[in-house]
């Protein structure tokens, strides 16, 4: 088997039957890097009779005049456990890359190192993949892992149910306060852009990420004040008549005062000042916005194998209203309907304790770490010396 580049054609129509299809190692990907000086390049893996076993799309970039290095977004196109699949396309890999005069290229391979319940439980344990590439000639790099946020799902009422009880609150109070969401279109690009930052990247994306297989989207939380105040009216009614009935039952002599009822008593009585208090804040921004407004976007690529999210942000006039995890639901519960299992929401930071996106109760997959290909050992050796200094 033997090296050759591909062409755009031939890559994209390798990497979108491929099982490890990742927006990142796509044309679309390719075009929107190009905007930072990177030169693409597509590679192929083929037999004999010229079928194709294994492919990557690498950046390029210039040290000098004469050498070169390249990065290999989220890793090859290539099953993984096949190992000598592997070997055989790193070291022809090493061979054409060196004609090209280059020193490296580093990898970020979507490998499932360590997998781990939402409460950082270890569900999952594939550490041997590290030494899998050094034997291989693969320069380990520590501490560069990175953790996001799966989840896997086909029903729609069993994830809602699986998330943490904080995040649907927050998605309960979002459809009190009868926040709609709705999917923007070419005329509602720039209300995005202003709703998140590095506007040039996401416009960029939004033109190069525009079809079927590869398919940049946003979404927006939108008030209706009226509708806020009126919901929260009906609430507060409902409930004032609740208190009232058990008030009833706590003035009547012949009705034993149990602990259960005092603490439904008290539990209402703080539901009608909370129901007060949000029609106070509702007809507060009735007056400042008496139309309403947009309260927050978030922003993804659907790849017809998972939902990427990729950006979100928020009106900071309304910043008291946490609207993102409703969209983000919203969207959830649309792809499932539509046959969708894999929901990477994200990035995520962790602490000792504390984990972002933890509510969604998804895996924290931690993804292998990053490993240089070493191409010109000396120039290597140098390269790093140079950037110490």
């Amino acid at each position: 088997m033997t090296i050759i580049e591909l062409t755009e054609l031939q890559f994209k129509n390798y990497s979108n039957i491929h099982s490890r299809k990742n927006y990142k190692q796509s044309i679309e990907y390719a075009t929107l890097e190009e905007t930072k000086n990177y030169k693409k390049l597509y590679l192929g893996l083929i037999d004999e009779n010229e079928n194709v076993h294994a492919a990557t799309m690498i950046l390029e970039k210039k040290i000098n005049n004469k050498y070169k290095y390249g990065y290999v977004p989220n890793g090859y196109l290539i099953d993984f456990n096949n190992t000598e699949l592997l070997k055989t396309f790193t070291n022809e890999l090493k061979t054409y890359l060196k004609k090209l005069n280059y020193v490296y290229i580093r990898i970020t391979p979507l490998i499932n190192y360590q997998v781990y319940t939402s409460n950082f439980i270890l569900k999952e344990n594939n550490t041997s993949i590290i030494n899998t590439f050094k034997a291989l000639g693969y320069n380990y790099l520590n501490n560069t892992s990175k953790h996001k946020m799966i989840l896997y799902t086909n029903n729609i009422e069993n994830t809602f149910k699986n998330f943490k009880r904080s995040l649907r609150r927050n998605i309960d109070d979002c459809l009190k306060k009868g926040i709609t969401i709705y999917q923007g279109s070419e005329k509602d690009i720039e209300d995005f852009l202003n709703l998140t930052d590095n506007k040039p990247y996401y416009k960029n994306m939004i033109n190069i990420f525009n079809n079927p297989s590869n398919k940049f989207e946003f979404y927006f939380a939108k008030l209706e004040p009226a509708t806020y105040i009126n919901n929260y009216r009906y609430l507060l009614k409902k409930e004032e008549i609740n208190n009232e009935r058990l008030n009833q039952k706590l003035k009547n002599p012949n009705i034993k005062k149990s602990n259960n009822l005092l603490s439904k008593k008290m539990t209402s009585d703080k539901l009608i000042t909370k129901y007060s208090n949000e029609i106070i804040n509702g007809t507060n921004i009735y007056k400042l916005y008496p139309q309403g407004g947009i309260l927050s976007t978030v922003g993804i690529i659907n790849n017809q194998r998972e939902i990427i999210f990729i950006t979100d942000g928020y009106n900071k006039n309304f910043e008291h209203i946490r609207s993102i995890p409703i969209i983000k639901w919203e969207i959830i519960k649309k792809y499932i309907s539509k046959g969708c299992t894999k929901f990477d929401l994200g990035d995520i930071s962790i602490s000792k304790t504390y984990t972002t996106k933890s509510g969604y109760n998804g895996n924290i997959v931690e993804y292998s770490n990053t490993f240089d290909l070493i191409i010109n050992d000396m120039m290597y050796k140098l390269n790093n010396f140079v950037k110490k200094k």
